[in-house]
């Protein structure tokens, strides 16, 4: 194997793993790999069967499902522990779940993708809860994910969408396509915050913001979740400047 074809076998795997992680709630089958990364069934079988033998997976036999490994989590144990400003920011966020009553998320980007750094859970009775803490989603799907990739340039934007289009036939029933996220871009962009419907799991809506620094590298959103019934233009606005003053001493600090 020469270099090019070791640094492709590395991507895939990678990128393997990524996919997994995006479904870590229900499993990641065979075809759903395949769909989302498009590779063939015998490559990607074959990616997934060395990284079981890795430990970097898991597979449950009866339903044929992959999950992330136990070597993924000792390997995390290594890393560096997160910043002052993200320790603040889950803080903060349990404030905003407090005065919201709602589940409230702190998501960073990741490449393409972002990941669910922070859970607060609300007080209501009836909570929608569509993510777990370290659970992958592509840019987009999903409030928070959505205000990030609403920030960004219209060429990157492009760019984001077509690398994640694969992906995003795993959300929304399969209808999630980049032209149905570039109307919410648009949409976000005209509203000041985002609005995701149905993305993440059914019947569940969640609104959020993106946090701006100057001098971060990390893109950062806050975003809370509730069922959609529940939900109207005037209660997104109501939610919008609760998240807002909530984390204006975290805008200001960091600005």
């Amino acid at each position: 194997m020469n270099r090019t074809e070791g640094a492709q076998a590395i991507g895939r795997a990678a990128e393997i793993l990524r996919v997994v992680a995006l479904t870590q709630r229900s499993g990641a089958t065979l075809p759903k790999v395949c769909r989302a990364t498009n590779l063939s069934r015998s490559t990607a079988f074959r990616i997934l069967r060395s990284l079981k033998e890795e430990r970097l997976l898991d597979y449950d036999e009866e339903t044929h499902r992959y999950f992330i490994g136990p070597l993924a989590y000792e390997l995390g144990l290594s890393a560096h522990a997160p910043s002052d400003r993200i320790v603040e920011l889950r803080e903060r966020i349990k404030s905003i779940a407090l005065r919201s009553e709602l589940t409230t998320y702190l998501v960073v980007r990741s490449d393409t993708d972002v990941v669910c750094l922070g859970i607060a859970q609300g007080s209501a009775v009836i909570r929608a809860v569509p993510l777990d803490i370290g659970q992958r989603l592509p840019l987009g799907v999903g409030a928070g994910s959505l205000a990030i990739l609403s920030s960004l340039e219209d060429v990157e934007v492009n760019a984001i969408l077509a690398a994640n289009a694969h992906k995003l036939t795993l959300y929304g029933g399969g209808r999630l396509t980049p032209a149905a996220l570039r109307k919410r871009i648009a949409l976000t962009r005209e509203c000041g915050y985002a609005y995701s419907q149905g993305s993440v799991a059914a019947g569940i809506a969640g609104v959020g913001i993106m946090l701006f620094s100057s001098d971060s590298v990390q893109q950062l959103a806050v975003s809370v979740s509730l069922p959609a019934n529940q939900i109207d233009k005037d209660e997104q606005v109501r939610l919008i400047g609760i998240i807002r003053k909530s984390v204006k001493a975290d805008e200001a600090a960091f600005a």
